[in-house]
C-alpha cells in the first residue's frame, strides 16, 4: 500500500501561516463589527433604548425652574435622576408599572396623589430615625419601598433600583433648594 509522502517543511509552513491569517482576518472582523455597532447605536440608530434620556413630561420645564434643578448641571447625571425620579412620583402608572397595581377606579395612581415634592423633601432630611408607628429604624429608601408597596399596591423594588434611588435624588434636589437641613420640619421646631 502506498502511503503519502512526509510533509515538508514548506507545506507545514503555508498551512500554518494560512492559519494565522485566518485568525487575524476572522479578529479583526468581529472588532469591526463590534465598533460599527457602537458607532451605528450613539449616532444613528434613533432607538431611545441606547440613550439615557427620560421622556420630558408635562410639567417638568416648571418643575425644573421652580426648584433650580439647573443648578446641578442642564445635562448631567444628577440632572437626568431628578428627571426620572419627577417622572416616577408624578407619572407613577407610566414610568414603574411593574411597581404599582392600581385596581379599576382606584383614587390614587401615582406618588404625587398622595406626596407632594415638599413632602418628598422633609421626609428626606427627616429620614434614618425609628418610627414611633412601626417601632424600627426607616430610611427614606425604605419608606420610598413600602408606599410602593402598600398606597400603590405594587411589587417592592430593592433598595438600589433606580426607581427608588431617582425619587431620593429628587426629594434631596428639592430639599437643597427649600435650603432644609437634618431634622428640619414643616413648622419650623
Amino acid at each position: 500500500m502506498d502511503q503519502p509522502p512526509p510533509p515538508t517543511a514548506s507545506s507545514e509552513f503555508r498551512a500554518k501561516t494560512a492559519l494565522e491569517r485566518l485568525i487575524r482576518f476572522r479578529t479583526f472582523a468581529l472588532v469591526a463589527a463590534m465598533v460599527g455597532f457602537v458607532v451605528w447605536a450613539h449616532l444613528a440608530s434613533g432607538v431611545p433604548v441606547f440613550r439615557s434620556d427620560s421622556p420630558v413630561e408635562p410639567g417638568w420645564d416648571r418643575f425644573r425652574a421652580d426648584y433650580d434643578i439647573d443648578h446641578f448641571g442642564v445635562d448631567g447625571q444628577f440632572a437626568r435622576a431628578v428627571q426620572n425620579g419627577y417622572n416616577l412620583v408624578y407619572h407613577t402608572e407610566r414610568h414603574a408599572p411593574r411597581f404599582t397595581r392600581i385596581a379599576a377606579g382606584a383614587a390614587v395612581t401615582s406618588c404625587s396623589g398622595c406626596h407632594s415634592a415638599e413632602d418628598l423633601a422633609y421626609s428626606f432630611v427627616n429620614s434614618d430615625r425609628v418610627d414611633s408607628k412601626l417601632g424600627v429604624r426607616m430610611s427614606f429608601e425604605d419608606r420610598v419601598r413600602w408606599c410602593y408597596a402598600n398606597s400603590l399596591n405594587g411589587f417592592v423594588p430593592t433598595i438600589y433600583d433606580p426607581a427608588v434611588r431617582d425619587i431620593r435624588l429628587l426629594a434631596r434636589a428639592v430639599a437643597r433648594h427649600l435650603g432644609l437641613g437634618e431634622g428640619a420640619r414643616r413648622n419650623g421646631g
